[in-house]
């Protein structure tokens, strides 16, 4: 017996007529077809398919054959070439040498600079001499305070503009007497005078800029109280106050930053390689211009923060205190002191450790924020 078909398909055919009149079965097939292998047959069906497809493949790669070549090319976007820079301008520059000689002469050659009257004197007349010298008149004013028996002097340095408005740049010269004060103050007195270096070149601002360097900052803020009144009492338009306090100490070692806020080390990390900027919340667009003066000037790194009024404790202790006390803008540029700077009021804060590489960009960044405040009052 024959095995059973695995599968069976059963179609009804019609006889076929023969030659002979006979009626007969074709070999093949039975009364029903029987399609053993029905996959058998689709398997040819693909195959059918596949070779009809091949051939009309063939056909047409015989045509292309046939045509013209044809040089097949990627369309690339054309690049267009970036026109040849132009030089960059002459880069603005302090005079190193000559911070580091006043900074040396300020905490070494006349230590202590300010608890010895003599020292004084002469910490005075280099300002006064210093300022002139670069271009604009030094003066001293002599502040006679009821409830001050000495005499307080501050030294200024005014170069007129268009208008009585005035951008005020300051740095306090008294130390503590324990301390050669390298850092406290002298790299601020070192700052300000190359500003007047660089002002010296400088044609005509709208507002006056007028350079002052304080009396009595470490015992109580007192010279810097006694401008600021003056400046309201006489109803002086003032742009803003931008006060230098200890601007010459860097570090680029990690964990070398503290803060007064534990938090804010994970804004500004933990090196001591900048330089902060400090105002309110009214000085934003100030904070701004000042970061963006510094920026587009020079490489040292510039950090800043908005003090809420509420906790400006921390961030006051300078002279620009009281000129927010008198409600002018102002801001507040340092190295941060003792957050950053372990010699801050100390024997060993010495002209050798200051950073002058990153202290000579200062008063750089310094002038390009002078020449963004006065262009804004310019437009106002």
């Amino acid at each position: 017996m024959s095995p059973k078909p695995e599968a069976v398909l059963y179609i009804r055919i019609p006889p076929v007529q023969c030659k002979y009149g006979e009626t007969v079965w074709l070999p093949f097939l039975s009364k029903t077809m029987k399609f053993h292998v029905i996959r058998s047959r689709l398997i040819l069906f693909v195959l059918f398919v596949g070779l009809t497809a091949l051939f009309a493949l063939f056909v047409s790669l015989s045509a292309e054959e046939a045509a013209p070549k044809k040089i097949l090319s990627l369309q690339l976007p054309q690049i267009k070439k970036a026109p040849p820079a132009k030089e960059p301008p002459v880069a603005m520059t302090a005079d190193k040498e000559r911070i580091i000689k006043t900074v040396r002469f300020m905490s070494e050659e006349n230590f202590p600079r300010s608890a010895n009257k003599v020292n004084k004197e002469k910490t005075i007349n280099y300002l006064v001499q210093a300022f002139t010298k670069a271009g604009i008149q030094g003066t001293r004013q002599e502040l006679t305070l009821d409830d001050r028996t000495e005499t307080l002097t501050n030294v200024h340095a005014l170069k007129t503009g268009k208008t009585d408005k005035r951008i005020i740049v300051a740095a306090h010269y008294d130390a503590v007497p324990q301390s050669p004060a390298a850092d406290d103050n002298a790299s601020g007195l070192a700052v300000l005078i190359e500003l007047a270096y660089l002002l010296k070149g400088t044609n005509e601002l709208n507002c006056a800029v007028e350079l002052v360097s304080y009396d009595a900052e470490e015992t109580g803020y007192i010279g810097s109280l006694y401008h600021a009144k003056k400046l309201k009492s006489q109803k002086v338009d003032v742009a803003c106050m931008l006060c230098m306090d200890l601007v010459g100490y860097y570090s680029e070692e990690k964990d070398s930053q503290d803060f007064p806020l534990a938090p804010l080390s994970l804004i500004y990390g933990t090196k001591g390689d900048f330089l902060g900027v400090i105002g309110r919340p009214q000085d934003v667009r100030l904070i701004s211009k000042a970061k963006k003066a510094f920026q587009e000037s020079v490489p040292l790194r510039v950090e800043s923060i908005t003090v809420p009024n509420f906790i400006e404790g921390h961030f006051s202790w300078s002279d620009h205190r009281n000129f927010w006390a008198e409600g002018y803008p102002a801001l507040f540029f340092t190295d941060t002191a003792f957050y950053r700077n372990k010699n801050y009021h100390q024997k060993t804060d010495t002209w050798d450790t200051l950073d002058y590489n990153r202290l000579a960009q200062v008063p750089v960044g310094l002038y390009h924020l002078i020449l963004a405040i006065d262009a804004a009052n310019i437009q106002k």
